[in-house]
């Protein structure tokens, strides 16, 4: 896209001549006719379009005109390096990638230097994208206005960004306030992002390095070519394109009243769910409007289907599109559901969303009874207190962990502390409070909170039905070990949760302390052999 002058244009685009299958140039229609007639021999193609902001504008537009099956966008202000031109065909050859990035080398203060310094370096720019809308999108986000899906590269091979030659500091300071103005409050190294680009001139201190000297050639000669180069292909005539074919790409177009328009069914009975789970409900969709919605997380306009519980404290959560859904259509969508952390009968509400702007208002509703979790608490074996699921399976098992760290793992089952760091120290003072807080906490009564690992397993453990001490430590001391197992035990039951013990934890005790301190434990509770048992309960 460019407004000309037209000769320095025809010398960046004859660089990527010798690669290129098709130049494809939107040429704004203000631009004098001296633009036209330089752009004529190197062109393929060349639309006139009416220029509006903000510049990107015409991305998506420009992209579905493209014939090729890759496109390599440039501004007016790039030149490719030799490099870059060079890694093209290997590129657009690799079946791997969808796209690939190009870092921006700022040339400044004059063609044989480059600021090499942050922001500036790498600044890699998107540029070369495989033209697939499978995989590539465009947004109204400013400085991101494309957007790909799927694996890409960055590469090391520069475009050399001259806009700090062509443009004097006052335009370049008027242009980063106008930016400023779009979209305040964007920063990058400790700046305000576009005076810290567009203004170096505000560092006084900052790196620069040579160009290398092929590519200084390249840029001195594009920056004085002002005449049309020699004409040596056929002139491209060219066409016109109207405001309304490219905004009817432009992801940043308003949506009217009639956009709105649409139609849910819920097509199953909803069945109940547990505490917090997450589950989907299909629902059918007919886009009644004019446009497009599109899929996935980057789709734009932003419109996403959203669950909302009546009565209850639950995130309402997003489902985008599997695919763009066409003015006309319809599409089955499996919503996703997430239950609310207490048990009852609850409304939930699906309605389709335009983030940040509306509710479409064509929301359908249904009750869905939410039944309360089983949970067991183990202190021990895990392992094999699994075996409880072969008679319940509905029952989630909650590990207690030696110490406050967790263990970092992406499967298991959810784990909390245990008692152990807590009571490392003087159990004897300790366990009276870990009593108090836990029977405060049943009571519904104020006390104050106990350091953070022991107050999250009283938490969690009170979330439970059960608490199963499925296993002694034989390394650690059996005296010290009992007490902790009992402080675990009575801290339960304070909270009003039965303990069940294993036969073997209470088993084979020497010692008259060990002795008293295993009948204990086996009165808090009641005792079990097989973790079978514990799913019958």
């Amino acid at each position: 896209m460019t407004a000309g002058p037209g000769g320095r244009v025809a010398a960046l685009l004859g660089l990527l001549r010798e690669v290129a299958d098709e130049i494809f140039v939107a040429l704004d229609d203000r631009a004098a006719p001296e633009v036209l007639a330089a752009l004529e021999p190197v062109a393929d193609r060349i639309v006139l379009y009416p220029y509006a902001e903000p510049v990107d504008r015409p991305l998506a537009w420009h992209a579905a005109e493209s014939r090729g099956e890759w496109v390599l966008f440039v501004d007016d202000d790039e030149i490719p390096s030799r490099r870059l031109v060079a890694e093209l065909p290997r590129l657009v050859a690799d079946e791997v990638i969808t796209h690939c990035s190009f870092p921006r080398r700022w040339v400044y203060p004059d063609p044989s230097r480059y600021l090499d310094d942050w922001p500036w370096r790498p600044d890699y720019a998107l540029r070369l994208v495989r033209n697939d809308p499978r995989f590539l999108r465009f947004s109204d986000e400013f400085h991101r206005p494309i957007v790909a899906l799927g694996p890409g590269r960055f590469s090391d091979a520069p475009l050399w960004h001259v806009d700090a030659l062509l443009r004097s500091r006052e335009a370049r300071l008027e242009k980063a306030r106008r930016y400023e103005r779009e979209r305040p409050g964007m920063r990058i190294a400790g700046r305000a992002l576009n005076h810290a680009f567009y203004v170096p001139e505000l560092r006084p201190d900052v790196a620069t390095a040579l160009v290398p000297e092929t590519d200084r050639a390249a840029i001195e000669a594009v920056l004085a070519s002002e005449d049309p180069p020699p004409g040596t292909r056929t002139a491209t005539q060219p066409t016109r394109a109207t405001r309304e074919e490219i905004d009817r790409l432009w992801p940043g177009k308003s949506l009217t009243g009639g956009d709105y328009s649409a139609r849910l069914e819920l097509l199953e009975e909803p069945r109940p769910m547990t505490v917090g789970e997450q589950r989907t409900l299909d629902v059918r969709v007919h886009n009644l409007g004019d446009v497009l919605w599109d899929w996935g997380r980057e789709g734009e306009p932003v419109v996403r289907l959203a669950a909302r519980w009546i009565g209850a404290d639950a995130p309402a959560l997003r489902t985008h599109f599997p695919a763009p859904l066409r003015p006309g259509e319809s599409d089955l969508v499996p919503v996703h559901v997430l239950a609310p952390r207490q048990p009852g009968r609850y409304g939930v509400e699906i309605d389709l969303v335009h983030e940040h702007v509306r509710w479409f208002g064509c929301a359908i509703a249904c009750e869905i009874e939410v039944l309360p979790r089983r949970r067991i608490a183990v202190l021990g074996d895990v392992e094999g207190t699994a075996e409880v699921l072969s008679v319940a399976p509905e029952v989630e098992l909650v590990e207690l962990v030696a110490g406050d760290e967790l263990p970092s793992r992406a499967h298991g089952y959810p784990a909390v502390p245990g008692l152990r760091s807590y009571l490392a120290e003087t159990p004897f003072l300790r366990v009276p409070r870990l009593l108090a807080r836990a029977w405060s906490m049943r009571a519904g009564r104020f006390a104050r909170p106990l350091p953070r690992g022991a107050q999250a397993f009283l938490e969690e453990v009170a979330g439970c039905d059960l608490l199963a001490i499925a296993r002694r430590d034989p390394d650690a001391p059996p005296t010290r070990q009992l007490l902790r197992l009992l402080a675990t035990a009575l801290a339960a039951r304070a909270l009003g949760v039965p303990v069940a013990v294993q036969e073997d934890v209470v088993a084979g005790t020497a010692g008259p302390l060990n002795r008293a301190l295993a009948r204990a434990l086996r009165s808090a509770g009641t005792v079990y052999r097989d973790p079978v048992e514990l799913g019958r309960r």
